[in-house]
């Protein structure tokens, strides 16, 4: 029963890798070819939410954060925002960041600092492909 529950997943991960590698990184590098121009965008405004979760002993509860931030930027005059950009670190109200954006669509734009390289899905997809391949074969040993 474990074996087959391997091959299923195994394939259920080939499939999550073979989006990632064929879909998604092409889509992302896609992106991020075509934002070539630069300029300075200013965090208008920063959502903090807290997360809670009981400690494993059972006694109190461990607190995190995650932070979204709105972003605004100009553009030959016009003002643009960015929402929801997900942070890893609280920034501040106020805080400078480097906008990459498409000339021809100032829209179309990414906060450089919180945004992964492209290759980064390409990568991901392998490694998931792979652990794939592995639950696959280790499920037919067992099987």
């Amino acid at each position: 029963m474990v074996g087959v529950a391997l091959i299923v997943l195994g394939i259920v991960f080939l499939f999550v890798g073979l989006y990632h590698f064929l879909i998604k990184a092409p889509r992302s590098r896609a992106q991020f070819e075509r934002r070539t121009a630069k300029t300075d965008g200013t965090i208008s405004d920063v959502i903090v939410k807290e997360h809670k979760t009981k400690r494993k002993n059972g006694v109190g509860y461990h607190v995190s954060h995650t932070y979204k931030i709105t972003c605004t930027y100009k553009v030959s005059g016009m003002e643009y925002t960015l929402k929801n950009i997900p942070a890893a670190l609280q920034p501040a109200v106020g805080d400078q960041l480097a906008i990459s954006y498409n000339p021809d669509d100032p829209q179309d734009a990414h906060v450089d600092q919180y945004t992964a390289d492209p290759d980064t899905n390409r990568k991901a997809g392998l490694g998931i492909m792979g652990a794939a391949v592995i639950m696959c074969i280790l499920g037919f040993f067992l099987k």
